[in-house]
């Protein structure tokens, strides 16, 4: 208890207080301009070096966004190609153990096959579209059918327009012009004359 109390008198003495400084003393002294070149330099040239800073970070923010952007249009880009090849079902994570698995016992599964028509009065295209299994990919099944099988719905006709050639802007055709008179001429009201 007793390093307390000396502590606590410590803390009670005032510090030393600084001298009064006298308004005479303050009126005599000298007024002094100091000019550095280097100081002036870099206040005028600040502006600009903190204008290009600025200019720099908004482009660096700017490349920053268009590179998530990418990024996002990316991965979506994937995933709506893996949803065309997995026919709209979404893929799992674990889609390489499924297909190990699959590769011992495989499940019937709907085909999507189908035939259409496009007609174009003078040229008929007919697609067929069929569904190739993973086995007919490894290349380990051997091929049993030579034709393509088709389906009752072969019936169904588009119109669309198909052109091989591809049309051309028309050009007008270029009537002869009369060689341009020049401003003397113009404001004469000459005529031109053939030369021999």
């Amino acid at each position: 208890m007793g390093g307390e109390i000396e502590d606590n008198v410590a803390i009670q003495i005032p510090p030393n207080r600084v001298g009064h400084i006298k308004k005479r003393v303050l009126k005599n002294k000298g007024v002094s301009v100091s000019f550095s070149e280097k100081d002036l330099r870099d206040y005028v040239t600040g502006f600009h070096k903190r204008k290009k800073k600025r200019r720099k970070e908004a482009i660096k923010n700017q490349e920053e966004k268009l590179r998530v952007k990418r990024i996002v249009a990316r991965k979506q880009r994937k995933l709506e190609k893996e949803l065309a090849l997995n026919g709209g079902a979404p893929q799992a994570a674990d889609e390489s153990d499924k297909y190990e698995e699959d590769d011992e016992e495989s499940e019937p599964i709907a085909s999507i096959n189908g035939t259409t028509k496009y007609d174009n009065g003078n040229m008929q295209v007919t697609v067929t579209t069929s569904e190739i299994s993973r086995e007919d990919e490894d290349g380990h099944s051997e091929k049993t059918q030579a034709t393509v099988p088709r389906l009752n719905e072969a019936g169904k006709l588009h119109k669309l327009s198909v052109t091989k050639k591809k049309s051309f802007k028309k050009v007008l055709k270029h009537k002869s012009r009369s060689k341009p008179q020049n401003k003397r001429d113009k404001k004469k009201g000459k005529t031109q004359t053939k030369k021999r």
